[in-house]
């Protein structure tokens, strides 16, 4: 679980052999989700990233995706950003260069 105290964002993780899910919750409310597939043991394909309605603009799409930058590092995999979010996020920089399949 990663939590982010400056806005009181809990991100929780969850996998499965063929998939995963990050979701994001401010106290008991879900506001957001971003969703991969595993291809391989070694590879996630970032495939939708969503903040719910009312919740936008709040940098809680952006706090996903470094969620499962994270994730990845931590687990050596690398990320196939087929979203057009984490796309735009992972692709600006080389910051994120070691962790893009």
């Amino acid at each position: 679980m990663y939590a982010n105290w400056m806005n009181m964002l809990t991100i929780k993780h969850t996998e499965t052999e063929r998939n995963g899910l990050f979701e994001a919750w401010s106290d008991d409310v879900q506001v957001g989700e971003l969703t991969y597939q595993r291809t391989t043991p070694e590879r996630m394909i970032i495939d939708h990233t969503r903040v719910f309605e009312g919740f936008e603009g709040q940098g809680i799409a952006r706090q996903l995706v470094m969620a499962a930058v994270d994730f990845a590092r931590q687990n050596n995999r690398t990320i196939i950003p087929v979203c057009s979010y984490a796309r735009n996020v992972l692709t600006r920089t080389n910051e994120y260069k070691d962790i893009l399949a």
